[in-house]
């Protein structure tokens, strides 16, 4: 694998190991395990079909979260922040077909998608850039303008 799949499976396998610890209440030595899953499929697929393994987890965190309210992601994301991995929120942003539909469209329909992008742009942790921050305040803006 490359560096930089290298480096996202890692992310992504700490991320859903978390997840699955907080989010299921799954111990992390408990055979059902998101992260011994993982194990799993690495020793008899290899890396890189565990690193599709992992994004598609990854897509399961953001449909299941993505009725929760504000305040639960930020909670969420603070308790993701605090054990030293990726939040919900980046996990969106880089893997949520529903954000990349709102961006494209230029415009956020219903609640569902506010909590989308208001969560991506609260988290201050996240690697977007000043314009697309500035972007995403701007939909925002005029959502909670038609509310």
């Amino acid at each position: 694998m490359t560096p930089e799949r290298e480096n996202e499976y890692k992310e992504l396998l700490a991320y859903v190991g978390i997840f699955s610890t907080i989010v299921w209440k799954v111990g992390p030595d408990a055979e059902i395990h998101l992260a011994k899953t993982i194990e799993k499929i690495v020793q008899k697929f290899g890396k890189s079909k565990a690193l599709i393994g992992l994004r598609q987890a990854a897509n399961d965190t953001i449909e299941e979260t993505s009725h929760w309210n504000l305040e639960s992601k930020v909670s969420l994301d603070e308790a993701l922040k605090a054990s030293g991995v990726i939040t919900i929120s980046e996990i969106a942003r880089r893997y949520s077909s529903s954000y990349k539909r709102i961006i494209k469209r230029g415009h956020v329909r219903d609640d569902t998608e506010y909590y989308i992008v208001n969560g991506i742009l609260v988290d201050q942790g996240n690697a977007i850039s000043d314009e697309e921050r500035a972007h995403l305040q701007r939909l925002i803006d005029v959502y909670e303008a038609k509310c």
